[in-house]
């Protein structure tokens, strides 16, 4: 029983990941280029996620703070996310007064949201569009570049955020370093 509810769960992600990785690299190789020149202009790079999605963060996080490819320095990266959030409203209201503390005109954040409600994008947008932050949404249709997984479960979604997040890194890593030539 375990492992036919298993196999479907890895069958069903297989098959979104599958269908996804044009999407995938059409909204990711962008916001990597974008986010490694704000970094190089000494702009600040946030990683946001609230409740479910706040492990995707602090997964970019890690990855770029932590070199996994290849010896390099820590990437600059504030991550900004809460795990417990409840109600999502006040883990909303933090998030969006963090980034109007610390972001400037110039600065660029990855908002992971497969599990935000409507709601809760257009208060998190308005925020970034006051503090003119460039963002990409991951998980989540917000203004400006976005890359959704629509008709999946919520789990798949955000299966496939993670997996968004470790493509993400790895391309941060290779425009700012150089191609992974001898590295398998």
């Amino acid at each position: 029983m375990h492992y036919d509810n298993t196999a479907r769960l890895f069958q069903a992600l297989i098959e979104q990941l599958s269908l996804s990785v044009d999407a995938i690299a059409d909204i990711v190789g962008p916001a990597a280029d974008g986010l490694v020149a704000c970094m190089l202009n000494e702009q600040k790079v946030f990683s946001c996620g609230i409740g479910l999605d706040a492990c995707t963060a602090s997964l970019l996080s890690e990855l770029l703070r932590t070199p996994t490819l290849r010896e390099r320095p820590a990437l600059p990266v504030f991550e900004l996310s809460q795990v417990s959030a409840q109600p999502l409203t006040g883990a909303i209201q933090r998030l969006c007064d963090q980034l109007s503390a610390l972001g400037q005109p110039g600065d660029s954040a990855v908002i992971f949201g497969a599990s935000l409600n409507a709601p809760s994008i257009e208060a998190i947008a308005a925020v970034l569009n006051k503090r003119q932050i460039t963002a990409v949404w991951i998980g989540a249709q917000g203004p400006g570049s976005s890359l959704t997984f629509p008709g999946t479960t919520g789990t798949t979604a955000l299966s496939l955020c993670q997996a968004s997040a470790i493509c993400l890194a790895e391309l941060i890593d290779i425009t700012m370093f150089g191609p992974l030539e001898d590295i398998p």
